[in-house]
């Protein structure tokens, strides 16, 4: 009896694996890619994989395998396509078995007898790309050189060897997180799968979409070059040639390299929101005249450094960047430079124009007009330009002497630009006059004398 107890699982084993067996006749599974692109956007953790691979079909239905195991692809956007043959391969349907969590069935009717080309796209979470760029200085900050990089990072579950590999600069908002989908493990309803493919912009993506390059067809012994194109909502960086992206790796490429940049230093003077330093910016622009311009720059982070002249680099800073548009300036502060020393005294008050009131007698309304020195030494070899606000509040009367360009930057903050001679102190006397108590009729500033 014992013996007829343990035989039972053994029959039962036997009976599904035939059953299994059974299943399975007929049944091919994908072979091994030919060529792979990736598509990556970050702003939703999304990229769309396009992989082709060559499949020998029979005439009559074949029975195609496709799984994702361990991996973060979405179930509800696989996709297939014959790219030859077109008119003789239909798909008839899509299977999800319920036993088999992560893969999927193709019937697939085939008039053509034959090895063929196809196309299967999915999407996937799990893959990033950012962006960073490097300025240095020459030793007498006169020109740059600025390069662009881009690293992809894959932790998506899956290797991608021989892949071309594109970078998109946009916002894709989607209605559920590729993520979640892929770990849900089993396939949403038809309506909301659709919903999820046209939010992921799947047709916008064709607009953009290229065969991809087998391996090899571009060269290999130079860096990778990044191809921008434009489209109407996004812009695409496609970095040159083959690159293999492994699962659980990152990888950094050149975008673009930029010698002899000019660039201009402006100081800025600006208590209200760098303290009370004047704060040096080294100022371009994403144009040609900047050996830039090429392309939009997508966010990221910027380094800058100086060439010392003796074969190191001082560090300045590293600012992050929002995505600099073509004919864009970039200003980035390097901080405060001992060398400029920025000073402001109060020369004089006075009062006058009072208004009164009698009961109880009190002073109600009255001017106060206050004169201030200010003053900038350059220690450094050559002029400087600085640029000056002053935040002034209330009903101001704002004047200054022996300045040229005095505007208003908005209504209570006057703006002048000066340039200083080297080693040469540079003084001006500037002068507000406060409309106080009853004597105050708006809050602005007006220009006086200018």
């Amino acid at each position: 009896m014992r013996q007829l107890v343990r035989m039972i699982p053994v029959i039962v084993a036997l009976a599904a694996a035939g059953l299994a067996h059974a299943r399975d006749i007929d049944l091919v599974t994908l072979p091994p890619r030919d060529a792979v692109q990736l598509t990556i956007y970050n702003s939703e953790d999304l990229t769309l994989v396009k992989e082709v691979r060559s499949i020998t079909f029979k005439r009559g239905v074949n029975r195609l395998q496709f799984s994702w195991a361990g991996t973060l692809i979405d179930p509800t956007s696989v996709y297939f396509r014959p790219l030859q043959h077109e008119d003789q391969i239909e798909v008839l349907d899509t299977t999800f078995p319920g036993d088999r969590p992560q893969v999927l069935f193709w019937n697939i009717e085939s008039a053509f007898e034959g090895q063929v080309k196809v196309e299967v796209s999915y999407f996937t979470s799990g893959i990033s790309w950012s962006a960073d760029y490097v300025m240095i200085t020459d030793a007498a900050e006169t020109q740059s050189s600025f390069d662009g990089y881009v690293t992809v990072v894959n932790n998506s579950g899956e290797d991608y060897e021989g892949a071309q590999v594109r970078l998109v600069v946009g916002v894709v908002n989607l209605v559920e997180k590729i993520a979640d989908l892929a770990r849900r493990g089993i396939p949403v309803p038809e309506g909301k799968a659709k919903e999820v493919r046209h939010r992921a912009l799947r047709g916008a993506m064709d607009e953009a979409e290229k065969p991809a390059k087998a391996p090899g067809e571009a060269g290999a012994k130079r860096p990778p070059k990044i191809v921008k194109e434009g489209l109407s909502e996004y812009f695409i960086f496609t970095v040159e040639g083959a690159q293999t992206v492994k699962n659980g790796w990152s990888q950094r490429m050149v975008s673009f390299r930029a010698s002899e940049v000019p660039f201009e230093i402006l100081y800025r003077y600006r208590a209200h929101q760098y303290g009370s330093r004047p704060v040096r910016f080294f100022i371009l622009a994403n144009d040609t005249e900047h050996k830039l311009g090429e392309s939009p720059l997508p966010d990221g982070i910027i380094r800058v450094f100086r060439d010392n002249g003796r074969n190191g680099l001082n560090y300045f800073t590293a600012q992050k960047t929002k995505y600099i548009p073509i004919k864009e300036k970039i200003e980035l502060n390097v901080g405060a430079d001992d060398q400029i020393v920025y000073e402001r005294l109060v020369l004089d008050v006075a009062r006058s124009e009072f208004q009164y009131d009698h009961s109880p007698p009190r002073v109600v309304g009255w001017d106060e007009t206050r004169s201030w020195q200010e003053e900038v030494r350059n220690y450094r070899a050559g002029p400087i330009t600085i640029e000056i606000r002053h935040v002034l509040r209330g009903d101001v009367e704002f004047s200054a002497e022996a300045v040229e360009g005095l505007k208003l930057y908005d209504y209570r903050t006057p703006e002048y630009t000066m340039t200083i001679p080297s080693r040469k102190p540079t003084k001006w006397v500037t002068e507000g006059t406060f409309h106080l108590g009853k004597n105050q009729e708006q809050n602005r500033v007006r220009l006086i004398g200018n």
